[in-house]
């Protein structure tokens, strides 16, 4: 969690103690020391832990990899059998 995202929360949860939601600013509180503590990324691995989102991202990768290679060989198959 960068700087302007703390900025960015605290701001927040001030804006609710103000408008009088302190149960709602304390469980942003809790919420924002949680992802400190965890380093969590937002919206990147949306929710899945960094071993989960690698192995998707290999998986990903690999089904790229087989989608090129077969439109290349259609483009080459079309070349020699059309002329």
């Amino acid at each position: 969690m960068n700087k302007s995202e703390i900025t960015k929360n605290l701001n927040q949860i001030k804006k609710l103690l103000e408008e009088d939601s302190p149960y709602i600013a304390k469980e942003r509180i809790k919420w924002l020391i949680s992802d400190i503590e965890k380093g969590r990324q937002y919206r990147s691995t949306q929710g899945r832990n960094n071993e989960k989102y690698s192995d998707s991202m290999k998986i990903a990768t690999y089904v790229y990899l087989i989608f090129g290679i077969a439109i290349i060989g259609a483009i080459i198959y079309g070349i020699f059998t059309n002329g």
